[in-house]
């Protein structure tokens, strides 16, 4: 009977790296001897990109049904690690400490490995010894507390000289050793959390001319392939992360057989000493052999492939719409044998459904793009996988797509965990995910940013229909007012018409119509029917002109008109008497100037500043003078639009043309007149607009119309 083959989670941010492909060659050591299957999560687009998780746990349940019991590397997101410990399935975490009664922790001896590194400096005399590290990682919170705890002892603790980092990498090393040149160094040795950050203060110490061990012995920790090739040599502690890995898996395989292991388990570690903490010494691990070489060689080659690949790819990824970018997702990764893509349907109903996209078999080399449905859960389809056929150095990689705007799909494929994977010290594939994700995020933004640059346009042209409707109104205001004089006057001589009538109807009646009598009903008949015709024609006339602006008003249609008589019937049409207002309008206008365009921009234009100035120049009840000129020179037709109100403070001067702003408050305008002038003038009439004014003094408007605009 087969022994069924256990599949065992590992999520982590990276996979890349001394400490994390040194962990997860270790952990793949394991599950090869007991033929199980090694399924990695690597979490870093949702730690880079996700700051929440959209109020819904079940998006970190991708491929939950495929996995038996999971292993948690440092730094995964709380939301993720709740969820997986809520599948009920054995937990094992490495590198921090278990916040769950049921899981348990596999950990570096990480106190006595830095009690080690101390020791061994206080043996060469030192007695001020700094510490740089990252206390927000468990590991290094056990280092420096053992740190502390060992100075203590020999009274030589000092807080001042203890540089907590928020990264352990070799820049933030480097930048440390910047900080401790300003401050003045004034210690002798300095124990480094990690051997990343003691390679950066090396580099950093030696920029000023401060030699490591001659002037500063410096041990970090880790033993990692780089501090072994660093010049001097890198006396570190060896945290054995391999081991851990080992250790990691046997642990949560007697969870699975339901054995108690308690909730820690420690792994020893050793210091090895070399060049950088003072001692002469050469150990026989550094010696460097042909493999070592091949490896470093074979190193360079794919660190190239890669580079070269993801400039290719990531300038193309700014080129193209999502769903182009989408298409290039499996070129992202390389060397794999089978390769899959499902994306997310986006449907909230269906619990975050996955449709399977693309999957590439490179062994029997075969693509399909067949859309096949599954759960977020089942992902990928096993249907699809040779999962019965994984060889054992086989390991199936879990990526999830998203960004910080949207939760995209999910990536899996067969690839091998690679030798060199731990002479790196970044992630390979960061840059290919960091560009991924800012390009779709920058693909969502431009799409949000033309819907709403859209729907802004949309409400600017409502807002300049209701400025319209705004002149209109006044327009009908004018019109009412002014029509109600003859119409009046029309209104009782037709009364007194029908008076007389009646009169000549009772003389007719009775008989008795002397003849001067008829003679002066007749005289005042003819007289009334004059007047009357008289104020109907002149109501006609001025129903006629305020037709036609309010028709130029609302069409956008090009006509020639005299520009004297056109802003005589728009003052008349504004019915400046009406509004308890003494404004006198001055028009300076050569009889013979007329104009092609739109005259319905050109009254717009005209009743804006008109209305402006009423609004914002006067008080009500106040008198003023408001006087408009045009005069031809040789490079354009000049208007002149000038009133004598309250002027324009200085704060807001420079405002004045912009939408939406107004200066009173009280009014019902909003805040689009001076900005539609503008527009007007610059857009529809092709000219310039210039504004002078001092508060008190009133304003001047200097407007250049081309001399196109004048018919000929």
């Amino acid at each position: 009977m087969n022994k069924k083959r256990c599949n065992i989670g590992v999520v982590s941010i990276y996979i890349e790296n001394y400490y994390f492909g040194s962990l997860l060659k270790g952990i793949q050591n394991i599950i090869k001897q007991e033929e199980g299957r090694l399924f990695i999560f690597n979490t870093y687009m949702l730690d880079k990109f996700r700051m929440d998780i959209k109020g819904d746990e079940d998006y970190y349940t991708f491929s939950f049904d495929h996995i038996d019991s999971w292993i948690i590397l440092i730094g995964v997101k709380a939301e993720y690690v709740n969820r997986i410990i809520k599948s009920g399935k054995p937990v094992v975490f490495v590198g921090q400490r278990s916040y769950c009664g049921n899981c348990t922790a596999v950990l570096d001896d990480s106190y006595n490995g830095a009690k080690q590194a101390v020791e061994h400096l206080l043996s060469h005399g030192h007695k001020r010894i700094a510490y740089v590290g990252a206390n927000n990682i468990y590991d290094m919170s056990q280092r420096h507390a053992a740190y502390k705890k060992t100075l203590e002892e020999h009274g030589f603790y000092d807080e001042s000289i203890v540089y907590e980092v928020s990264n352990p990498v070799p820049n933030i090393g480097k930048n440390v050793a910047l900080d401790m040149l300003k401050n003045g160094i004034d210690f002798t040795a300095i124990f480094a959390a990690n051997d990343y950050l003691a390679i950066g203060l090396i580099e950093g110490l030696k920029d000023a001319n401060i030699h490591v061990p001659e002037d500063i012995a410096i041990i970090g920790y880790d033993n990692s392939d780089s501090g072994k090739n660093n010049v001097p040599a890198l006396s570190s502690i060896n945290q054995n992360t391999f081991e851990i890995g080992r250790e990691a898996v046997r642990t949560v395989m007697r969870l699975l057989k339901g054995e108690n292991v308690g909730k820690e388990v420690l792994v020893i570690s050793d210091l090895v000493i070399r060049e950088s903490c003072g001692c002469i010494y050469k150990t026989t691990d550094d010696i460097i052999t042909v493999d070592v070489i091949n490896q470093k060689n074979y190193m360079i080659e794919r660190l190239e492939d890669v580079l070269y690949k993801n400039s290719d790819l990531g300038t193309r990824f700014f080129a193209l719409s999502i769903s182009e970018i989408i298409k290039l997702i499996p070129q992202i990764t390389d060397q794999y044998s089978w390769f899959c893509f499902g994306q997310y349907t986006g449907d909230k109903e269906s619990k975050y459904k996955i449709i399977t996209q693309t999957v590439v078999d490179n062994i029997s080399k075969s693509k399909i793009d067949k859309s096949i449905e599954c759960t977020l859960e089942s992902f990928p389809p096993l249907e699809l996988m040779p999962y019965q056929n994984l060889g054992k150095n086989d390991v199936v990689l879990v990526v999830p797509i998203s960004t910080e705007k949207k939760n995209i799909g999910i990536m899996s494929y067969i690839t091998k965990i690679h030798e060199e994977t731990t002479l790196f010290v970044y992630e390979m594939h960061m840059l290919m995910f960091n560009l991924l994700g800012i390009a779709i995020d920058r693909n969502l933004v431009m799409t949000d940013l033309k819907e709403t640059l859209d729907s802004l346009k949309k409400t600017q042209e409502q807002l300049i229909e209701s400025e319209k409707m705004v002149s209109l109104g006044c327009l009908v205001s004018g019109v009412a007012n002014e029509i109600n004089n003859p119409i009046g006057i029309g209104i009782a001589v037709t009364s007194e018409l029908k008076s007389n009538i009646h009169k000549l109807k009772d003389l007719f009646e009775e008989n008795r119509i002397p003849k001067t009598a008829l003679l002066n009903l007749l005289e005042k008949n003819n007289e009334s029917s004059e007047i009357l015709l008289s104020n109907l024609q002149k109501a006609s006339n001025l129903i006629t002109k305020f037709k036609q602006i309010a028709l130029d008003n609302s069409i956008d249609e090009t006509r020639i008109f005299k520009v004297n008589d056109y802003i005589n019937d728009v003052i008349l049409s504004l019915d400046l008497n009406s509004r308890n207002m003494d404004i006198k309008v001055n028009l300076k206008c050569p009889e013979d100037l007329y104009l092609i365009c739109n005259p319905g921009d050109f009254y717009r234009m005209l009743t804006s500043l008109i209305l402006n100035s009423i609004i914002h120049g006067y008080d009500e009840g106040r008198g003023g003078e408001i006087s408009i000129i045009f005069e031809k020179t040789d490079k354009s037709l000049v208007m002149e639009y000038k009133d004598d109100g309250r002027g324009i403070e200085k704060e807001i001067y420079d405002r004045i043309f912009e939408p939406f702003f107004t200066f009173k408050k009280d009014n019902d305008g909003l805040g689009l007149g001076l900005y539609i002038i503008n527009n007007i003038i610059k857009q529809k009439l092709g000219g310039t607009i210039e504004c002078e004014s001092e508060y008190n003094k009133g304003t001047r408007f200097i407007i250049k119309l081309p001399l196109s605009l004048i018919a000929q």
